[in-house]
């Protein structure tokens, strides 16, 4: 199948090319002053256009990808990572790192997501290739069977919000609900997020400020003062919480 794929994507690209080049010649037959530079233009072009065949042809191997329907509802939310644009991405993808790249995380599908800037048609990255993506600055690892179990997800992406000492992981969910209203037309993506603190191998859900503190007991005081002084709020903006008082924390376990 992914073979089957790879081959029509290089076929399409190939004749692509051909006609490109065809029209390129067409034109270069004419008379011209600055047919030089021209014809330098001419062996650019198809030099950069052979370089994205020969590096970018393996991204586009996987499955063509559709994005969740809607049902006929007016869609509020998305089930992309942030937002419906696509992120600058780097991905480590079947044993090489690729940067710069405009990606998509679908998050209730598990699906990384990137378009063919030739055919404007979507794939979804195999995912037993991915060892990690970093999207829009935001790192994503994929778990391994045992941290999967410990954290009681079917997720295989987790974003690693801070790595120290211990390690800081969230867990994102989005679950499509259509109005309970008859006559409201509409669906949501709600969040559904959840956070874990990875301490000696082993993983503990944080629900709360007063949780945190309490798995790093031996700060505990100290902590608590640091959240109060800066104004943490966990449930308004867990991901900053949470980083701030780990690079505290490990500050505090320096000294």
């Amino acid at each position: 199948m992914t073979s089957s794929k790879n081959s029509c994507f290089l076929k399409s690209l190939t004749t692509l090319f051909t006609v490109f080049i065809i029209s390129l010649l067409s034109v270069q037959s004419q008379p011209s002053a600055d047919s030089s530079i021209y014809l330098k233009s001419v062996q650019k072009s198809k030099d950069v256009y052979k370089t994205f065949i020969a590096e970018n042809s393996h991204l586009y191997a996987g499955n063509e990808y559709f994005k969740p329907s809607t049902q006929g509802q007016k869609l509020i939310g998305t089930p992309f990572f942030h937002t419906d644009s696509f992120l600058v991405a780097s991905v480590f993808y079947d044993d090489k790192r690729y940067d710069s790249i405009l990606l998509h995380f679908e998050i209730p599908d598990n699906a990384l997501v990137l378009t063919n800037p030739v055919t404007n048609t979507s794939y979804q990255l195999l995912n037993e290739k991915v060892a990690y993506f970093i999207i829009d600055h935001h790192e994503f690892d994929k778990l391994d069977v045992k941290a999967a179990l410990a954290m009681h997800t079917n997720k295989l992406y987790a974003e690693k919000i801070y790595a120290g000492k211990e390690t800081i992981w969230g867990i994102y969910e989005k679950k499509f609900t259509l109005s309970s209203k008859a006559e409201d037309q509409t669906a949501t993506y709600l969040d559904y997020n959840e956070y874990y603190l990875e301490k000696e191998n082993t993983f503990y859900e944080i629900d709360s400020e007063n949780k945190l503190v309490t798995l790093l007991k031996d700060h505990k005081s100290e902590l608590k003062k640091f959240i109060s002084k800066n104004k943490l709020k966990f449930k308004k903006d867990p991901e900053n919480t949470l980083q701030k008082t780990l690079f505290y924390y490990d500050q505090l376990t320096q000294q």
